[in-house]
């Protein structure tokens, strides 16, 4: 994709990108009214068809194919979502338009931070669990870093790579941000040629993203989006809160009792035509609805209330982010485990919590857990039931160990 203009880059994404990329546009200068409008129709088509109750994921579990429309080979596939209410919901999404509309909606927010589309992307955030270090997705125009071949052996090349490289942006989560800055050494980090950072899918601590663009002089995209394709709130400079694009799905607010301090759950129902149309589904995932105004008539959150970054210890030392060695694995793995918790008691060494379905294959589950996690000793132990906290959800890692440095000021 190098050399070819913006707008030459942008022709090859597809109608439904060009589609949604102006109405994103139009929806900037949305009343409250106007989003009202667009929103009812849509919300009450689905609700004549689903009802209007708030659904859970084990609705979609129990029923999915009630849930969806135009399931067909060549228009729908497979889905998982990430986990972090336990094992994956599988779903299923649109295979060609969900893709190009993702892209319209990612590249709004990315563009914050400088990105335009098919700029170059270095991306360190799991999900790529490979022998060698670097891989290129040519499609992406985007080079993967797999976390599990970052061991001490490799790092000289990695530096000496990441220093050789034009220009690019760099795609993480907060907590494998942290890791990659410490793998690569504070000067390394701030000599490499990276144009912005891309971070989603964690929050970051309360003015972290604020003190990382001043020590590094570098621009912070920070977004939250739900893995089914539901939601999707991008974070303000103007007002320091998250903002929901109301042609992306219906967001709805559901406080919570007076004593949460303004907690709230984040309820929303998919406007996506093809596959599963999620209705009011709840992911047990919080919104701090707090206090503060914008001129955006988008719906506005103060915060996404998220699990804490959760860092284990490696053989020689260094604090890596779980998240992006683990819940980005793909596969079958998912399928063989209900439930799955780390506990550390001493670096270099974690004991696997799982809960496995009936029948597991356990060696398969411990295979992908030793290639994904090389630079620690695995003990496994199989479950019957893992405790989780009142909104459905669990700390990942219990570590008797201390907590991750931050970069100096």
């Amino acid at each position: 994709m190098k050399g070819l203009a913006p707008s030459l880059r942008e022709s090859i994404l597809g109608p439904s990108y060009f589609y949604h990329r102006r109405i994103i546009e139009r929806s900037k200068n949305w009343t409250a009214s106007d989003i009202r409008q667009y929103q009812e129709k849509r919300y009450r088509a689905l609700a004549k068809r689903y009802g209007a109750e708030v659904t859970q994921k084990s609705d979609y579990q129990r029923n999915l194919r009630h849930y969806t429309r135009w399931d067909a080979p060549m228009l729908t596939r497979t889905v998982l979502t990430g986990g972090t209410s336990g094992q994956p919901l599988r779903f299923k999404a649109d295979i060609l338009a969900r893709r190009q509309k993702e892209r319209a909606y990612l590249f709004d927010i990315w563009s914050t931070a400088g990105y335009q589309p098919h700029d170059l992307r270095v991306v360190f955030r799991g999900g790529s669990v490979h022998q060698k270090m670097l891989h290129f997705d040519a499609l992406e125009n985007a080079w993967i870093i797999s976390p599990s071949a970052t061991g001490e052996r490799q790092l000289d090349a990695l530096r000496t790579w990441i220093l050789s490289l034009e220009p690019f942006f760099l795609h993480v989560y907060p907590s494998s941000l942290y890791t990659l800055i410490d793998l690569l050494g504070e000067d390394v980090f701030r000599a490499a040629p990276i144009r912005g950072i891309l971070a989603g899918s964690e929050p970051f601590s309360a003015g972290e993203r604020e003190r990382l663009e001043r020590v590094f002089s570098i621009q912070i995209a920070h977004w939250y989006g739900h893995s089914e394709y539901a939601a999707l709130a991008h974070s303000c400079r103007q007002c320091a809160g998250f903002h929901f694009y109301p042609t992306y799905g219906y967001v709805e607010l559901l406080q919570l009792p007076p004593e949460t301090d303004g907690l709230a759950h984040i309820v929303a129902t998919s406007f996506n035509r093809v596959g599963t149309q999620f209705m009011r589904y709840d992911t047990g995932d919080l919104a701090d609805v707090g206090a503060g105004k914008c001129s955006s008539a988008f719906l506005r959150a103060a915060n996404i209330v998220g699990r804490s970054h959760e860092f284990f210890v490696d053989h020689a030392g260094r604090k890596r982010s779980l998240l992006g060695h683990v819940f980005g694995i793909h596969g079958s793995f998912w399928g063989e485990i209900q439930d799955l918790q780390f506990v550390q008691e001493q670096a270099g060494a974690l004991r696997v919590r799982a809960v496995p379905i009936s029948g597991a294959n356990t060696g398969l589950v411990e295979r992908t857990l030793r290639r994904s996690l090389p630079m620690v000793e695995l003990e496994f132990e199989y479950v019957p039931v893992i405790r989780r906290a009142a909104n459905g959800k669990r700390r990942y890692l219990i570590s008797a160990l201390t907590g991750m440095a931050q970069p100096r000021d």
